[in-house]
C-alpha cells in the first residue's frame, strides 16, 4: 500500500517578512504569500489531488484555499484541518524577533547562535526544538519528544486514507523540515523550506520516503 503526499509550506506571511517566530501565532499572508500559494497550485497542474489537508492555523488553511482555486480541474474547495500539520509551538518565544529566540535557544549548548537556521545546520532540527524548549521559561516550547510523537501520528493518519491516493498538505516551514529529518536517509540533513515550495512524500505500507524537497517547480521526468 502506497499514497503520495505533497507537501506545501504556506505562502509568505507578515512576520515571515519581519523575521519573526511565528510558532502557533498566526498572521495573515502578505500579497506575495498569496502569489506564493497560487503558484504552488499552478505548479501542482498536472497532479489529481484526491484529499486536501491544512493545518488548523489560517495562514495554512488560506494557502489550501488559494492552492486548489489555481490547480485546474479540481473539485476540492475546502481542506480538512488537522492540528496534526500545525507549526512547532515556540512557547514564550513566540513573537520574538528570529535573532533574539536563537540567541536564547543556543545557550543551551553555551554558544551565541544568532539565526535558527545557522543552529539547525549546525545540530539538526530535533535538537534545535529541544533547545527551545529547554530555554523556555514557561517550558511550553515543544519538546523532541512531542514533535516525534506528533509526526508519528500525521504519518499514521496520512496512511489511512486509499492506496494510491494522492494527498496536498498544506502545512508550516519548520513542521516540515521536522518531518522530513525524521524520515531522511542516513547522512541527509534537510532545512527550513522557502515558502510556498513543495516536499513529495510517499508512505508505503506506513513507511515514509522523501522524493524531493523544497522544490517551486516539479522536477521534469
Amino acid at each position: 500500500m502506497a499514497v503520495t503526499v505533497y507537501f506545501i509550506r504556506h505562502g509568505q506571511t507578515y512576520f515571515n517578512l519581519f523575521a519573526r517566530l511565528q510558532g502557533w501565532s498566526d498572521t495573515p499572508l502578505t500579497q506575495k504569500g498569496r502569489a506564493d500559494a497560487a503558484a504552488a497550485g499552478r505548479t501542482l497542474a498536472p497532479i489529481k489531488i484526491d484529499y486536501l489537508f491544512s493545518s488548523d492555523l489560517k495562514r495554512a488553511v488560506d494557502t489550501a484555499r488559494i492552492m486548489i482555486a489555481n490547480h485546474p480541474g479540481s473539485d476540492i474547495k475546502e481542506p480538512k484541518q488537522s492540528e496534526l500539520f500545525r507549526e512547532v509551538f515556540y512557547g514564550s518565544f513566540e513573537g520574538h524577533a528570529n535573532e533574539e529566540g536563537a540567541i536564547y535557544a543556543s545557550y543551551m549548548v553555551h554558544k551565541r547562535i544568532r539565526r535558527v537556521s545557522m543552529i539547525i545546520k549546525e545540530y539538526g532540527i530535533q535538537e534545535t526544538q529541544q533547545m527551545f524548549h529547554d530555554a523556555d521559561p514557561s517550558h511550553l516550547a515543544e519538546s523532541k519528544e512531542q514533535l516525534d510523537h506528533r509526526c508519528e501520528k500525521a504519518i499514521s493518519f496520512l496512511s489511512q486514507i486509499p492506496d494510491r491516493s494522492t494527498a496536498v498538505v498544506a502545512s508550516h516551514g519548520s513542521i516540515i523540515c521536522y518531518l522530513a529529518n525524521l524520515y531522511a536517509e542516513q547522512g541527509k540533513q534537510y532545512s527550513i523550506p522557502d515558502n510556498g515550495a513543495i516536499m513529495k512524500m510517499i508512505i508505503e505500507k506506513g513507511q515514509p520516503h522523501i522524493e524531493f524537497y523544497n522544490r517551486l517547480e516539479l522536477p521534469k521526468q
